[in-house]
């Protein structure tokens, strides 16, 4: 777990390293969103994360709700965020979301999630750490598609 939390923890600086010089309108060929896209869809579910995690250490019952991260991203424009805002965005959730965590740890929480039924906090920070690397992933590869510099 402390490994997942340092891996969220270092996804601004990783992925500001990773997008230097970069527009934020690249985009891998297999892939829908742009890099900006996959900047805010990190941010976006680390928050809802977070709050899902907050509100359940204060007292709020163990349900959450799912959310479409395709209609997300098109209700927030996620195409029109340049990469500054993102990443800006980005670093607010990584620092509200390892205050959740901290805050939930005392608790032993388990979630109940509608798709991938209970899930402890172990079971979040790992999912959550995996989400942040795997599009760190998208973002290099779609800056690098087969070996060469992706174009707008």
């Amino acid at each position: 777990m402390a490994e997942a939390m340092a891996l969220v923890a270092d996804l601004p600086a990783t992925y500001a390293h990773v997008l230097t010089g970069a527009s934020g309108r690249e985009r891998h060929p297999d892939l829908a969103w742009s890099v900006t896209a996959y900047v805010c869809h990190v941010g976006d579910n680390l928050r809802i994360w977070a709050e899902r995690l907050a509100g359940i250490a204060a007292g709020a019952p163990p349900e959450v709700g799912a959310y479409d991260e395709g209609a997300l991203a098109e209700a927030r424009g996620y195409q029109t965020i340049p990469l500054p805002s993102a990443l800006w965005s980005l670093t607010r959730s990584v620092a509200d979301w390892g205050v959740s965590v901290e805050q939930s740890r005392p608790s032993g929480i388990v979630l109940v999630h509608p798709e991938r039924g209970g899930q402890s906090l172990h079971d979040v920070v790992i999912s959550n750490a995996h989400d942040g690397f795997h599009h760190g992933w998208d973002i290099q590869r779609s800056l690098h598609p087969l070996g060469e510099h992706a174009t707008d």
